[in-house]
């Protein structure tokens, strides 16, 4: 069967670009005045209010129907199946690095974002109730298998969470169910009983943005291949309950194998293989970047453990709702000792080739934090500092930090929190990697912090036998007093660096 897979309309154009649009482009507004359409790329202000992907769900006007000459953007209602679709469509296209293998934790990534996220995503006048987090449990639950995937057989752990078409953008997929529910009414008053799954299946062939993936989804008994073999999935109807997610009973049950007893002598048990948790004092341990505690190495690729990523367009602070630069400064005159030594053993090797010339260098990044970075960040933090360290929180307030990249490998990092007491910000982290040090990477790094937090005292912890208490005292910290026992709840018995920590502040 041929499928359509795109399709412009000869008369439905961007209204700034007049380029045609295609049916199954999803990033598309339409003013409510003049009816025109416009691609969210192409407008004034260079993207939605809160740039979330996929983000169209707004009362549209242009600058042309405006009273005021600018664009102007009404939040429509957001049902909570909407706010979910939005959520994990914009998480798997900008920040796949926090994804286990494509799933995202509802409770960790979903309803950490909706809760960061909300003045983006609702209106001022819906109302945030007690138990909302259950309505996002309740929602994954009852769209399931329909519109989300959960990953319980695949990690054999319940509340992880995916797009069963993450292909199909927000938009696209409500609807499908507005569709979908328009056709169960009309069964309903013929009484006639069709499978969900098959009326779905029937909506997608009239789609034109359908492909031979979608088909197989929503086929009743599809054979999926295993290893070891090819088994029957299974679809259930809706009135056999799913317990999906985990129930405040569970969590603290171990997962107990019930055998039935057998009059024979010899009883036959296949008894699973449990393989050692991971201890804090092996190295391994320290790689696991997943934002989960439960995760384990091999859900991340050693590629997203150990490299961030350059993204060269504006990023969106969601703490000051301005864009940010892609990258706070480019320097190609910083020669860290790392790369000395690499250059001396390449002009070591080809000595004899006379023809061979030293390649060129490539810069150092400075730049904002962004979610790629966050598992090599973590990572870092874990092996050099202590375990247990997240920073995730950081994305929240991008503007307080400085990330360092050579390529794309993360060389040095610098976060601050802002606004701990009234005008005052705490420094959290400084680091450079070994190798990488004393040519000016963290100077540059805490000098970029100082400028950011004008106005504000920035306070900051410190070993006494760290010596980076130097490099604060030239920037104008002063010593207030001393913690005893500070790193006493974070550092092994067995480290060298002093437990004691002096309190710095610069006063502004």
């Amino acid at each position: 069967m041929e499928i359509e897979s795109k399709r412009t309309f000869p008369d439905l154009t961007c209204k700034y670009c007049k380029d045609l649009i295609s049916t199954n482009e999803p990033d598309v507004l339409q003013c409510h005045e003049c009816k025109e359409h416009t691609h969210i790329k192409c407008l004034k202000r260079g993207a939605v209010p809160g740039g979330l992907i996929g983000d169209v769900f707004f009362q549209y006007t242009c600058c042309t129907c405006s009273p005021s000459q600018s664009e102007q953007f009404v939040r429509e209602k957001m049902p909570w199946l909407q706010a979910i679709l939005l959520v994990l469509y914009h998480m798997q296209t900008r920040s796949p690095g926090l994804a286990r293998k494509g799933y995202f934790h509802w409770k960790i990534h979903i309803a950490s974002f909706i809760d960061h996220s909300w003045d983006i995503l609702f209106r001022k006048d819906f109302k945030r109730k007690k138990k909302w987090m259950g309505t996002i449990s309740g929602t994954l639950s009852h769209y399931s298998p329909h519109f989300f995937k959960s990953g319980t057989t695949l990690f054999n752990e319940q509340g992880w969470w995916t797009l069963t078409y993450p292909k199909l953008s927000p938009a696209q997929i409500v609807s499908l169910n507005i569709e979908l529910m328009a056709e169960k009414q009309k069964l309903r008053d013929s009484k006639l009983a069709i499978d969900d799954l098959q009326l779905l299946r029937g909506i997608l062939l009239t789609k034109p943005f359908v492909n031979e993936e979608m088909l197989q989804i929503t086929t009743n008994a599809e054979p999926v291949t295993v290893e070891g073999g090819t088994v029957s999935k299974l679809i259930r109807t809706q009135k056999k309950k799913r317990f999906l997610l985990p129930t405040v009973a569970s969590l603290g049950l171990p997962q107990l194998k019930k055998i039935k007893k057998s009059k024979s002598p010899e009883v036959k048990m296949d008894i699973p293989v449990v393989t050692k948790p991971p201890t804090y004092l092996d190295p391994l341990c320290h790689y696991n970047t997943s934002l989960d505690e439960h995760s384990r190495v091999a859900a991340l690729s050693l590629r997203v453990r150990l490299m961030g990523g350059v993204r060269k367009e504006p990023i969106l602070s969601q703490y000051t709702s301005i864009y940010l630069p892609p990258y706070i400064r480019r320097d190609v005159a910083i020669k860290p000792a790392w790369l000395r030594l690499m250059d001396e053993v390449k002009a070591k090797v080809n000595q004899h080739n006379t023809s061979w010339n030293l390649p060129k260098r490539f810069p150092l990044d400075f730049m904002y934090v962004q979610p790629e970075h966050i598992p090599a960040v973590n990572s870092l933090c874990n092996q050099f500092f202590w375990t247990g360290i997240d920073v995730s929180d950081i994305l929240k307030y991008p503007d307080f930090s400085c990330v360092v990249l050579y390529k794309k490998l993360i060389v040095a990092f610098a976060f601050v929190v802002p606004d701990v007491n009234v005008n005052e910000c705490y420094l959290s982290f400084i680091f450079t990697r070994p190798g990488w040090r004393k040519c000016g990477i963290a100077r540059f790094m805490l000098y970029h912090l100082i400028q950011t937090c004008l106005g504000r005292d920035l306070t900051l912890h410190v070993s006494i036998s760290n010596s980076a208490l130097f490099l604060y005292q030239k920037f104008g910290f002063k010593v207030e007093y001393v913690v005893l026992d500070f790193y006493n709840r974070y550092m092994r018995d067995d480290t060298r660096e002093s437990k004691h920590a002096f309190f710095c502040r610069l006063e502004r």
